[in-house]
This record gives C-alpha cells, structure tokens and sequence, in this order.
C-alpha cells in the first residue's frame, strides 16, 4: 500500500502539471465525437432495459437546459441509429470550486455520479479509496476513443498499471497540436520599415532596434520597444536559439530537464543559459526590451501590445486571426492597420532553434466512470460514439450541432463554418455541456491560424523528464524565487553575468543535487 501511495502521489503532481500546462484555452477548443457501428454494440444494447447516466461536468454554462434542451433527441437518436439502444443522459454542471465541493460530498456519501470530470488530485484518491472504475477492460471495446486519444496521455492516468480516466483527446489533423505559442511580430510595422520577417538571432536584434528606434508605427514619437512581455515572460525562443528549453511560456511550471553526459540536468545550469541571458541582458540595456515588463501583471502586458507600444512578443498562435482572441481585436479594433504574424524562432550561433513542448502527457480535463456506474458497457459505447467519425457518429453532432442548421462542413479544405454561436449551441443543448470526451478539433480554424499552428508544432525542444521528483516538493524556492531572482537581475543589468555561475553553485547546495540525484534515477528507469 505505502509503494501504491509513493507512486499515486508522484503520478497526481504529474499530471496536475499536465492540466495547469495544456488546460488553457479550452473553451476556444471544439471536441469530438463519433460512432461506435452496430456490430459492436448494437444487439448487445438493444437487448438490455432502459438506462440513463448522469454526468457531472465542471462547466460553466448557465444557458444549458437542464433537461438537456431539444439536442438530446437528437443525439439519442443518432446514437440509436449507430446501435446504441435504450441509452439517456442527464447532465448537471457547475464550475471552480463549487464543482469540487460538490463532488466530494457525493462521494463522501457514496452517491458519485456514473460519470464525471476529475482533477488528478481528486482522482488519485479516489483510487486509493476504491470509488473509481478500472477502465482496461472497457475501452478495449472503444476504439475510436482509445485512436483519439494519444498514447502517453493514457500513460498519465494510469495508477499500478491500469487507466481509471478518460484524457482529453487530439484529432489527427497537424493544426491540433497542443503547442500554441511562438513569437508574433507586428507585420504592419515591418512593411513600414520595409524589413523582411527575421530568421536569425541577428536579424531579429536588427528588427527589435528598427521597431525601438525608427518610428514604426509613424507618429513621429519614440515610444515603441522591440521585444514585450509580462513578470512570467522568459523569453523562451531566445533560450531556444542556444538549445535550452525552461519552461511552457506564460507558464510557471517547473524548469525543463535536458540530457546531456549521459543523464539529465535542470536546464538553467547550463553554460547554454548563461550564453542566452547575456544576450537579453544586452539587448535590455541597448534598450530593445520593454524596460517594465518585469513588473507588469499579464493584463498589463497585453495592454502594451494593443496600444501599439510592443512590437514583438511570445504569445497564441490565434492572435494571428484579427477575430480570433480578444487582444487582436482590441488591437485593430484601436490601430484598424494592424496585423500581426507568427515567425519560426529565431537560429542562434550554432543552428539551434525552437520552443518548449508542451506536456504531452497533459490530460485537460480528466473523465472517470464510477465504481458504482450503471451498465459501465454502454456508458463507454456512449463515450466511444462521441468520439467517432463513423456514419451515424456523434463528434460533429455533439460539438458543432446540426449540420447546415449550426454549422455547414466543406470537405475538400477540412473546415467547419460555425453559422450558430456558443452561446447557442449551448442553449439547444450542444457543444461543452455534452462534450463527453473532450477533444482538441480545430476544424475552424483558417488558413492564417493553420499556418501559425504549423510553426508552433515544428520547432520544439524536449523536456527530458515530466515527472516530478519528491526533493523538488521538498526545495520549491529553488526555481521559484532563486532562478527568478538571477533571472531577473542578470536580464535587468542589475547584476553581472558572472553571478550566473553563483546561482549555479547555490542551486546545488541548497538541494539541487538531491532533486538532481532522484531526477536521474527516475529517468534511467524509463
């Protein structure tokens, strides 16, 4: 029982990791569903007595029917014409904390829902209390779940070898990956200068200075910077031109592992590191940098952006789209010229380039079926058919709604035209609210969007190791106040660049070696 617990609590702080890093965003995201045929589930279902499952999903959605809204005819239907017969569904939503404190008096009282979403915390113990459903069995009678799913986010959810949760899922389609982020630059303020997008560390340097010094956007004042960002900005393609990967950016997730000599280090006590701050701390103090960003709170950040004061900066592939996220909204809705593009990071001195990877083993939000669940087989052929493309499946249905009623499909270019909004969709009964199994499907998306996602799933730097070792619980101000100390002051000038090499040596006697130590052999055990 005490290795069952040691493993459980390595596990839970791995994929809480994992949610924090990828669960960003996912209201923007649209999930999948889809058919399970009639050969595989349909006479068995047909035979059985009516059932209905109750699902709790933590969601916000007030415009969601309770009693499921004119879409669970609908639904029910398809789901009858692909072979599921007798099948219902009630579905109770609420958010935050609210949610959580709800789903622990259910299941303080033994009356957990048949399915539900989960944090890794809570599902962890969970586990350990008996009160979730191993799902090997099951899903081995899924596959269009266990095909959507990718292969190590089932690795995350596993607890002495067997999967007791459902991750979110990633259709196939290259625009789905789950990185997101990458340098944008004002486009608009290169064509007045007459620059060309920069593909090295040089030429971007030479476009910061133009973008700080020569009036790009043409109001005849200096009040521009080059390079913007917020008190989380790490500056992460910069890092990357030297080949060090730290940390997911606009994250404080812990800092990346990188292999090297035959074991793997924590990757801020590399001499790559130090190459890297030395270059921000020159390009700070040439004046190419946003002198306030170290101060300034996200909101702050993105408001420098929409009025015009920042040139460039890490940021959402969907700011690519002037309306497809609120900043770039704001920002032509104040500068109508604007535009912003997505460039390759930058090649440093050696060739290297590229941003961190996000946690592929990041599972969303979590799904699990309870011990108690009615007719478990027909729950997952549910969950199976709402993830399946199939004639008769569900993940067009479930998330988009009727076809040339909520959305129309052009085959030939993958895209899905929304003609009815969320809002809705949600009150008809659609989209999030029975999103079954969440699904990353960017179907939506146009062309400059793909082409942002395309850079941002090319060029990425592995993090060595994703699980979290007991002496990193044991030292957090190691990477939370000492590298960010370093960090800060070395960026700023405030500090020499030799400290680095003090911070490296302090790192380790403070209890880096021991994180080092159990990083190590964890990672030789695969």
């Amino acid at each position: 029982m005490k290795k069952m617990s040691k493993m459980l609590s390595l596990v839970c702080v791995t994929c809480m990791m994992g949610a924090v890093l990828a669960g960003c965003g996912a209201e923007n995201e649209t999930a999948g569903s889809s058919s399970t045929g009639a050969d595989n589930s349909g006479k068995a279902a047909g035979s059985k007595s009516p059932v209905t499952f109750n699902i709790f999903m933590n969601a916000g959605i007030p415009e969601y029917p309770e009693n499921g809204g004119e879409a669970k005819a609908k639904v029910i239907a398809q789901m009858e014409k692909a072979g599921i017969q007798g099948v219902d569904y009630k579905v109770s939503l609420l958010a935050g904390d609210e949610f959580k404190t709800k789903l622990n008096l259910l299941a303080s009282s033994g009356e957990l829902p048949d399915y539900f979403s989960v944090d890794s915390t809570t599902l962890a113990q969970y586990v350990n209390q008996g009160l979730v459903k191993p799902l090997d069995d099951l899903l081995a009678k899924a596959p269009h779940l266990m095909k959507v799913v990718p292969k190590e986010r089932w690795e995350g959810v596993k607890f002495d070898g067997k999967i007791y949760a459902i991750p979110y899922g990633v259709r196939a389609e290259s625009f789905n990956s789950p990185n997101v982020s990458g340098l944008l630059l004002r486009q608009d303020w290169l064509d007045n200068l007459g620059l060309k997008k920069p593909k090295t560390l040089d030429e971007l340097h030479d476009v910061l200075k133009a973008f700080s010094m020569n009036d790009p956007d043409k109001n005849g004042q200096k009040d521009t910077y080059g390079l913007g960002g917020n008190k989380m900005s790490m500056f992460s393609s910069i890092f990357g031109a030297f080949g060090i990967s730290l940390v997911s950016p606009g994250t404080t997730g812990p800092v990346y592992w990188t292999e090297r000599d035959g074991k793997i280090v924590k990757s801020f006590v590399l001499p790559e590191t130090k190459q890297a701050l030395a270059l921000l701390q020159s390009w700070y103090k040439e004046g190419l940098i946003d002198p306030e960003f170290l101060v300034m709170e996200i909101k702050q950040g993105e408001s420098r952006i929409v009025n015009s004061k920042i040139g460039a900066y890490e940021g959402d592939v969907f700011h690519v789209d002037p309306k497809g996220h609120q900043i770039p909204e704001a920002l032509v809705k104040a500068t109508p010229t604007a535009k912003l593009t997505m460039v390759a990071p930058p090649v440093g001195p050696t060739g290297k380039q590229g941003m961190p990877e996000v946690n592929p083993f990041a599972g969303g939000s979590l799904r699990a079926v309870s011990a108690k669940a009615k007719d478990p087989e027909r729950l997952m052929q549910m969950l199976d058919w709402s993830v399946s493309e199939e004639p008769n499946g569900g993940i067009n249905l479930v998330t988009y709604g009727e076809e040339n009623v909520d959305y129309t499909f052009d085959a030939a270019k993958n895209l899905i035209t929304q003609k009815s909004t969320y809002t809705e969709l949600y009150k008809k009964g659609f989209s999030n609210p029975i999103r079954f199994v969440q699904v990353t499907d960017r179907r939506w998306t146009n062309e400059d969007v793909r082409g942002a996602l395309d850079i941002s799933s090319k060029y990425l730097l592995k993090n060595a190791l994703w699980k979290t070792v007991p002496a990193e619980l044991d030292y957090p101000d190691l990477e939370k106040k000492l590298w960010t100390e370093y960090f800060v002051k070395i960026v700023t000038g405030v500090w020499s660049i030799d400290k680095f090499d003090e911070f490296v040596q302090k790192y380790y006697q403070q209890g880096g070696q021991k994180i080092e130590q159990q990083a190590n052999e964890l990672w030789k055990k695969g």
